[in-house]
C-alpha cells in the first residue's frame, strides 16, 4: 500500500487517539468534553477548512497549512491526555534516584540555581526562554511552511508525536515530582509556598480522587525524560534549515533547555534523557520518511510535492 507523508502523521496521530481511549478506560479516568469548547471548535473548523481547501476550493499550500495545523494540535492534545494516564498507573516515585544520578554526574544544583538567582537579568531571559515552547509550536511549523519546506514540517510533526509518545511510555515507569518538590534537598527548603509544582494533581491521580480532566486545565506532569529539552532539540534541528530565524531560534532553544533545571524544576538527568529522546525522534522521523513510496513523493507536474498536490480530477484556479 502507498502513502504520503500526510498519511504517516495522521496514523501518528490515530495510534495516539487509540492509545488515549485505551489508558483512559484501564485507568478509570475520562474527559470533560464540555470544559473547553473553543478549544473542540478550533479544530473542527480547522479540520473543516483543510477539507474545503482539498475538495471545494483546491488550494495545495492553505490545505497543507490547515492540516499540519490540525495534526500538531490533536498530537500536543492527546500526549498530554497521555501524562495523566501515565501518573495515574501509580509506580513509585523515583526522585530520590534521579537526584542521586545527578550527584554520581557531578551536578551541582545549588550551585546553579545560585548563578542564576545571582543573576536576574539572566534568570529573565531563560525564563521568557523556557515560557516560548507552546507559542514555538505555533510559530516554528508556520515559519518553516513559508519558508517552503514543507517535508520539514512534516518531519517536525513526526518527530514530536514519537518524542510524545517515547516521554510518556518512559513516565509511567519513572514518575518523579520533580526536583522543587523533594523534600529531601536541603537547598529546596526555601522555595516559594505558591511555587507552582504538579504535585496536587499528580497525588490526586495517584489517590483517585480526580477521575475527571479538564481541557482548559491540561498541566505537564512528567519530569523524566525532559519533554522541553526534547522539543528545543526539535525546534533547533527544525529552524537551522532557515537561515533568517535560525540566528535567533538556535539561541533561544538552547536558552530553553538551560532553563529547564531552574523554571522547570528538573533534574539534570531528565534533560540527558529528553537529548536521547529527540535524538531517537529525529531519526525515526527521518526513517518514516525514507519509507514512503516513490510514486507518493514524485514531483507533480504543477511542481508540487505530493502531498502539496490537489486530488485527481481536481482543478487549480489560476489567478
Amino acid at each position: 500500500m502507498s502513502y504520503t507523508r500526510a498519511m504517516v502523521i495522521w496514523c501518528l496521530v490515530g495510534a495516539m487517539a487509540v492509545l488515549t481511549v485505551a489508558s483512559f478506560a484501564l485507568t478509570g479516568l475520562t474527559v470533560d468534553l464540555r470544559s473547553n469548547p473553543s478549544l473542540l471548535l478550533s479544530i473542527s473548523g480547522i479540520l473543516a477548512f483543510s477539507f474545503f481547501y482539498r475538495y471545494w476550493r483546491p488550494n495545495p499550500h492553505l490545505r497543507a497549512l490547515t492540516e499540519v495545523a490540525a495534526q500538531f494540535l490533536l498530537i500536543l492534545i492527546f500526549g498530554l491526555l497521555l501524562t495523566y494516564a501515565a501518573v495515574a498507573v501509580k509506580f513509585p516515585y523515583v526522585d530520590a534516584d534521579l537526584y542521586a544520578i545527578d550527584n554520581a554526574l557531578g551536578f551541582n544544583r545549588q550551585a546553579y540555581l545560585k548563578f542564576f538567582a545571582d543573576r536576574p537579568w539572566l534568570s529573565r531571559i531563560v525564563e521568557f526562554a523556557y515560557f516560548s515552547m507552546l507559542p514555538q509550536f505555533a510559530l516554528v511549523p508556520v515559519v518553516i511552511f513559508f519558508a517552503k519546506k514543507f517535508e520539514r514540517v512534516q518531519r517536525m510533526t513526526m518527530a514530536v508525536a514519537i518524542a510524545l509518545l517515547i516521554t510518556v511510555l518512559v513516565s509511567v515507569f519513572t514518575p518523579s515530582l520533580t526536583a522543587f518538590v523533594h523534600v529531601d534537598m536541603p537547598e529546596m527548603a526555601n522555595v516559594p509556598a505558591n511555587l507552582y509544582t504538579p504535585e496536587a494533581t499528580m497525588e490526586a491521580l495517584r489517590a483517585g480522587t480526580m477521575r475527571s480532566v479538564a481541557l482548559n486545565q491540561l498541566e505537564g506532569l512528567i519530569s523524566f525524560p525532559s519533554f522541553h529539552t526534547a522539543a528545543a532539540l526539535i525546534f533547533i534541528w527544525t529552524l537551522h534549515t532557515v537561515r533568517y530565524v535560525s540566528w535567533a531560534g538556535i539561541p533561544l532553544n538552547f536558552a530553553l533547555i538551560v532553563a529547564t533545571p531552574t523554571v522547570g524544576a528538573h533534574y539534570f538527568i531528565d534533560v540527558v534523557g529528553g537529548i536521547v529522546v529527540a535524538f531517537a525522534a529525529i531519526v525515526a522521523s527521518h526513517l518514516l520518511c525514507r519509507r514512503a513510496k516513490a510514486d507518493e513523493l514524485s514531483i507533480t507536474p504543477a511542481g508540487l510535492e505530493p502531498d502539496l498536490a490537489p486530488p485527481a480530477g481536481a482543478s487549480i484556479r489560476v489567478q
